[in-house]
């Protein structure tokens, strides 16, 4: 797996196959769906879209498209590395059935082939991997159904963050973010991880540091919002404080664009509950580009993830639950 995560660089310059005379028509109301590794591409979608636009983004993550939201009338993206996931292949069926506009982003499967009998926009990624392992693809996927003349910014936007990436990984011996990743796995230990960010991107970077925690090192791990923490969660700490600190490592994913309160809030954080559970903070770099900011932390928690999973003696790419789960439904 860790040749996947040095690989994240190389996967964002990647130019992607497209559907002949592919066109995306300008829409108001984008509704995403997708799975797992596959749908997180459509959370970033949705962070760039929020910055660029005011269309209303929609990420759905379960089977289908309600009748209310289908008489909204929205542009569909579907997203499904394989291209068979369930879930989303039934949402696909929905939009043939409601009349909507789509298009998919896939490696192959059935996504791919509906796209082609029912003539929709298609971007087409390499197949081969484990869809966690292919972020930096799917991301420069989404950046395609861009409305309007933002997409091609935003392509720029990744072949940029491709180049950065690669250069801070340039010098394995010597790496400071290799080091640090290394640091955070051996703090994280055998314990359940807590990750909270405090902006869109940390809390969107934290969910995918959450997942990967789960699927590479097949270690528990939970997230949190600040401020949202503030109205419940903080009081989780109060109870069994012995467990809490033998237990649970938590993680503060910091940014420089905080707002000034949430940036109070977590020194507020480290005050109350210090004694109780121990924390490692985690500061993001400040760039002008939103997919290096994204990608940044998104490649520290990528290694720390594969680092874990060593310490472990895991292997990342075992997924045989998933896998009887599949078949379980199936049967």
């Amino acid at each position: 797996m860790i040749e996947h995560v040095l690989d994240l660089g190389n996967q964002l310059k990647k130019e992607l196959e497209t559907s002949t005379d592919f066109v995306i028509e300008p829409y108001k109301d984008l509704l995403i769906v997708g799975m797992g590794g596959s749908g997180v591409a459509g959370d970033v979608l949705k962070l760039v879209m929020n910055e660029a636009s005011q269309i209303n983004v929609e990420v759905r993550k379960t089977y289908g498209i309600p009748k209310v939201t289908a008489e909204k009338r929205p542009k569909c993206l579907f997203i499904s590395y394989s291209g068979n996931t369930e879930e989303t292949v039934e949402a696909v069926h929905d939009a043939v059935q409601y009349n909507l506009d789509w298009s998919v982003i896939s490696s192959g499967g059935q996504l791919v082939e509906l796209a082609l009998k029912h003539k929709k926009p298609y971007v087409k990624v390499p197949s081969g991997l484990q869809p966690r392992a292919a972020f930096g693809l799917m991301t420069k996927a989404v950046m395609h159904y861009i409305s309007g003349d933002e997409n091609r910014k935003y392509l720029e936007l990744c072949d940029q963050t491709g180049d950065y990436l690669n250069e801070i990984l340039a010098n394995h011996t010597e790496n400071k973010l290799m080091s640090e990743a290394l640091k955070i796995s051996n703090e994280i230990g055998t314990k359940s991880s807590v990750i909270y960010g405090g902006t869109p991107l940390t809390y969107l970077v934290a969910q995918r540091w959450k997942t990967q925690i789960n699927e590479n090192a097949k270690s528990k791990a939970f997230v949190g919002y600040m401020p949202e923490i503030h109205h419940n969660e903080i009081l989780s700490w109060e109870g069994n404080k012995k467990d809490s600190k033998n237990n649970y490592q938590v993680l503060f994913l910091r940014s420089a664009n905080e707002n000034s309160q949430v940036k109070k809030r977590f020194e507020l954080t480290k005050k109350i509950i210090g004694d109780k559970v121990d924390i490692s903070e985690i500061k993001n770099i400040t760039s002008e580009n939103i997919i290096s900011n994204l990608f940044h932390l998104t490649l520290l928690g990528d290694l720390v993830s594969v680092y874990m999973a060593d310490n472990l003696n895991i292997d990342p790419y075992d997924i045989t639950a998933i896998e009887q789960l599949k078949k379980l439904l199936k049967g």
